[in-house]
This record gives C-alpha cells, structure tokens and sequence, in this order.
C-alpha cells in the first residue's frame, strides 16, 4: 500500500465528534466525568447543569465542574 492511501485511510481514526449526537455526547459526558473528553464535550455541546442532572449525573460531580457548566 502506498503512502497516501495508507495516509487516507488513517485520516480519521482521531475524529473523535464526527457521528455524535447532543443526546450520546450527553450519555458519554455522564457515564465518565474524570476524562479530558469530557470537559470538551461539555464546551463543545453547552450542556447545562440542570440538563446534567436530568440525565442521571451526580450532583457532586456537576458542581465540581464549577464556572465550566452554566
């Protein structure tokens, strides 16, 4: 295999956002809190507190967030 096809095939292997929805970002945000990923779906998406809660996160984790949820 070439180099570009080899290049084009691993282009989006990284492309952590491409196929996510609001609603999956907001399930993979409260499955896992400690994660980078997490703090970038939430700036990503402008996910609120209360729709955090709503979701089945815990309150201590949310206001953990401090100024980073509205």
């Amino acid at each position: 295999m070439g180099k570009s096809k080899s290049r084009g095939m691993n282009r989006n292997i990284n492309d952590k956002f491409k196929y996510m929805t609001r609603e999956s970002a907001l399930n993979s945000v409260v499955k896992d809190m400690s994660s980078k990923d997490t703090l970038d779906k939430i700036t990503l998406f402008g996910f609120t507190a209360e729709e955090m809660l709503e979701a089945g996160a815990e309150y201590e984790d949310v206001m953990a967030l401090g100024g980073l949820v509205k």
